[in-house]
């Protein structure tokens, strides 16, 4: 099969190569992948922000369909449309997995940067991370699984409540579909933030119903709440601007989730307003089983406009959607491993 592999640790050092696919061991499925997005964790792990073991096929938000069945598994998963939990490699035995946390568990070690991942036409996985999909859910829809886990859980965290005014900082594709799942959970008013650089995002949020802002946001917000601040801010950008913007944006009392992931050692915020405002600041990593039990109904009820969301290359063009994805022309950038590929390959 054809994968995308991060060939050793260096600067995108990307490839395209034929790899074999290994048999599934016990408890495992083979799943053919219809789709998989590209993720802004698989950024930093081409620009090795983010660890990895190289040589490994890139990629861990997927769909697709179970192929085959490793010894153990339930014979029904046969056939069934699937999403699945990236936490493979997860011990069962430390105080986090004990605790019901195996995403965050140490010995994790997920798909895509431990393990081969589902930048390619199959990958094998834990039967136990698997979600079978309700029919009403298309592959396109289904493919933003995790990253609405993702969301789910943050949001969890934060303890979002049906009439809170909601600032998502940061239009890309978290922040897309955490505004879009503010809105189905009863949200009074959710307004996203975002630089003047993406200008298409804000405009397809803003095609979506959602009130836009791209300068002077903390002034713009505090003038729709009566000088009051957000209640919940869902910080997506990842940058100290970002950051700074939602603290100052939220309300006395109010409540921060801290989603987006900055790349950086360290980022200069202003702490003190922070604490002088006693924000309840909510950090949240990878996606836990709640926000994959939340993800999936969610999907279903807000499928019309998450399916504006992605834009599909085939996998061969994997370069021209990385380079989208980075100069912020789409929301979110997927790749269809079923399209035929016409790029060269390596042999591996």
């Amino acid at each position: 099969m054809i994968g995308l592999i991060k060939v050793a640790h260096g600067n995108f050092d990307l490839e395209l190569r034929d790899v074999a696919l290994r048999e599934p061991g016990e408890g495992e499925v083979v799943v053919r992948v219809r789709y998989a997005g590209i993720c802004g964790t698989d950024v930093h792990i081409a620009r090795d922000e983010f660890p990895s073991w190289p040589p490994v096929i890139l990629g861990h938000e997927f769909t697709g369909t179970v192929e085959r069945l490793g010894p153990s598994v339930d014979p029904d998963l046969a056939g069934r449309r699937i999403v699945c939990e990236p936490h493979a490699g997860a011990c069962h035995v430390c105080h986090l997995c004990r605790r019901g946390h195996p995403e965050l568990c140490a010995s994790k070690r997920s798909p895509g940067w431990g393990m081969n991942g589902a930048f390619a036409s199959h990958v094998v996985v834990p039967a136990w991370l698997l979600h079978p999909l309700p029919a009403g859910i298309p592959d396109g829809v289904a493919v933003l699984a995790e990253p609405m886990a993702v969301v789910m859980t943050a949001l969890r965290h934060a303890s979002l409540a049906a009439g809170d005014f909601v600032l998502v900082v940061g239009p890309g594709p978290v922040g897309a579909l955490a505004a879009l799942a503010c809105r189905a959970a009863g949200a009074s008013n959710v307004v996203v933030a975002g630089r003047t650089t993406s200008p298409a995002r804000l405009e397809l949020l803003s095609d979506m119903g959602f009130t836009t802002l791209s300068s002077d946001v903390p002034d713009a917000v505090r003038g729709m709440t009566s000088g009051r601040g957000a209640d919940l801010v869902v910080e997506c950008s990842g940058s100290a601007q970002g950051i700074a913007i939602g603290i100052e944006a939220a309300r006395r009392t109010g409540r921060m989730a801290s989603i987006g992931l900055s790349g950086q050692p360290a980022l200069e915020v202003p702490w003190d307003l922070a604490t002088s405002r006693a924000l309840d600041v909510a950090f949240s990593m990878s996606s836990s089983f709640e926000g994959w039990e939340a993800a999936i109904p969610v999907l279903a009820r807000v499928a019309a406009d998450a399916a504006r969301l992605p834009t599909i290359f085939p996998l061969a063009s994997w370069r021209d959607a990385f380079a989208a994805l980075q100069s912020r022309s789409v929301v979110k950038a997927v790749l269809d491993p079923t399209a035929p590929t016409t790029a060269s390959v390596a042999e591996s």
